[in-house]
């Protein structure tokens, strides 16, 4: 027996524990991953990738890869027997809170964002341990102590910093911890499979077609002519059964048969299988030293093809306060705003998926009433409305997941009107650097905070030149750990810090007339605005947040208020 210390130790090599593992990694954070099964799975499971998963992505250095190997996909149809509504999601994902530098929905294969995300993990040294399992663990005060079991039948103990379960819906984690995981299954089974479709639409796109019957849908996948089909279907009298049957080709044609409005053939199927959906979450995302993320947390209907990218954005919000917390710039106290922020989020999401499951492939009488004769009517009123349209596009793509309540949030000043909040993601913006079109999201990536000076351009306007100066004190205080950038909405390109925002596009943005700051958090969302811009103010919020990282902050405060007094 060998007994070490892990700093953190990532179970499950699925997407949400190679996007633990990378971030963590990435930011310097010592960090094991172990994964039960011998090798990395080959079917497609998990299948549409969301704006926000794309921009995380592209923070992570793995956009071009991720666009490589999959497929866009620029509109979503609703389909029923006699109306059909499509919705063009690259044109509805405009406007200040939907805008994004990827405004289309993405179908890739989890084999390949597990491929891709294993890859960008290995070029970090980080080897992923396959056919080991988490077997026991106990915590005290300090420590996690884990009981690891390899395939041959070898046992390791290892004392652990942190534990972070990202071991899906079965999670030894959570059940070893003791953590509830309360809920339901839902009664109809589901049949899914990777298939070559032969019919009258475009390839490229998504399609749903509610019916009295249930739900059929297609999603367009890499290959010509290939979908990831799947509806509903009842399960057996005697329910769930122990004997696991594969769906047959028969199966799929009479469901498109069944619900399709026009002739449809299934060519050949590629790949099936047959699943049960539940709605589960616990009640808490962590417990003293260990973390649960993904599906060990939450797991939902596939309504909104929402769990992948769901469970990513979990390891994106706990990866960099776990990181601070490591490094000894942050108070352990920071890492209690994981679940104050992200299980709201899987609360919300389990409520929304489950009352669209209901209506799209409930079985009740009134469900399957509402499909045939008032669904129609109902989609073609409300989902014409562009607002409606923009609203639920950009819910879909996680554009607009936010943090209200968060114990992170902080604010100055008033009459904020049409700005992003504390908590909101950061908004996309276009801007200038060095005479260069850029997005603003591209100064966002990095590991860093990133303090957003925003000079405006009304009667309470401040010149670029005086913004600069805070922003050198700025990064002078937090060398490495806080970029400063002022966005100019007049012209001026002579200082490194500045973003060029002459035609004010980025000021209309964030709803900007007045001198502005905003501090941006490693996520991308915003962790505190203030107006008008006062120096010390916004050092004392950056002092709150990272208050182990120098102790040259009291000097620099002082100094700002001698030298920025009365801005």
């Amino acid at each position: 027996m060998t007994e070490r210390l892990t700093v953190v130790l990532v179970v499950g090599a699925g997407p949400t524990g190679l996007t633990m593992a990378n971030q963590l990694a990435r930011q310097g954070t010592t960090v094991r991953i172990i994964d039960s099964a011998p090798a990395p799975p080959i079917t497609s499971r998990a299948l549409v990738v969301m704006p926000r998963t794309l921009e995380i992505f592209d923070d992570m250095g793995v956009i071009n890869e991720a666009i490589a190997a999959g497929n866009q996909a620029n509109g979503f149809s609703l389909t029923f027997k006699n109306k059909k509504v499509r919705m063009d999601v690259a044109g509805l994902l405009t406007g200040p809170q939907n805008a994004t530098g990827y405004p289309a929905l993405r179908t890739l294969s989890q084999h390949d964002t597990d491929r891709i995300l294993t890859e960008a993990l290995a070029k970090r040294g980080v080897k992923i341990e396959r056919g080991r399992a988490l077997s026991d663990l106990t915590q005290d005060a300090d420590t996690v102590t884990v009981r690891l079991r390899g395939q041959d039948g070898s046992h390791e103990t290892v004392r652990c910093q942190w534990v972070i379960g990202c071991d899906g819906a079965h999670s030894t984690v959570r059940k070893a911890t003791g953590i509830p995981f309360t809920g339901s299954t839902y009664s109809d089974e589901f049949i899914m499979a990777d298939a070559e479709l032969e019919w009258e639409l475009a390839h490229g796109e998504l399609y749903a077609f509610p019916s009295p019957a249930g739900i059929f849908a297609a999603f367009s996948m890499p290959g010509e002519n290939r979908f990831r089909i799947f509806g509903n279907v009842p399960s057996s009298a005697e329910g769930p059964s122990s004997d696991y049957s594969e769906p047959t080709h028969e199966q799929f044609q009479a469901m498109l048969d069944e619900r399709v409005p026009f002739p449809a053939k299934v060519v050949k199927e590629y790949w099936v299988t047959r699943y049960r959906v539940h709605r589960r979450s616990v009640p808490r995302y962590r417990d003293g030293r260990i973390f649960l993320a993904g599906d060990a947390a939450h797991v939902h209907s596939p309504a909104g093809a929402q769990g992948m990218n769901t469970g990513i954005q979990d390891a994106y919000n706990l990866a960099w306060k776990l990181a601070l917390v490591d490094r000894g710039i942050a108070d352990e106290s920071m890492l209690d705003s994981y679940h104050a922020e992200r299980h709201p989020v899987g609360v919300r999401l389990l409520k929304t998926t489950d009352r669209l499951f209901s209506a799209i492939a409930g079985q009740t009488l009134l469900a399957r009433i509402a499909r045939g004769r008032i669904g129609p009517q109902l989609a073609t009123r409300v989902l014409t409305r562009r607002s409606v349209r923009r609203w639920l596009v950009g819910t879909l793509a996680q554009l607009r997941v936010h943090y209200p309540d968060s114990p992170l949030n902080a604010e100055d000043g008033s009459g904020w009107r049409d700005a992003p909040a504390p908590g909101d993601r950061a908004r996309e913006a276009d801007v200038l650097i060095e005479g260069k079109h850029a997005r603003l999201h591209q100064v966002l990536r990095g590991t860093c905070h990133t303090a957003l000076l925003f000079t405006g351009y009304d009667d309470c306007a401040l010149p670029a030149v005086e913004l600069c100066r805070i922003a050198e004190q700025i990064e002078r205080s937090y060398p490495g750990l806080v970029r400063a950038r002022v966005i100019a909405a007049e012209r001026f390109s002579d200082h490194p810090a500045v973003l060029s925002d002459s035609d004010r596009s980025a000021h209309r943005q964030y709803g900007i007339k007045s001198a502005s700051a905003y501090v941006i958090r490693p996520d991308a969302h915003i962790g505190y605005r203030g107006r008008p811009v006062d120096a010390e103010r916004l050092m004392a919020d950056l002092a709150a947040r990272l208050p182990r990282a120098s102790a040259r902050q009291a000097r620099e405060v002082d100094g700002l208020r001698s030298d920025h007094q009365g801005l």
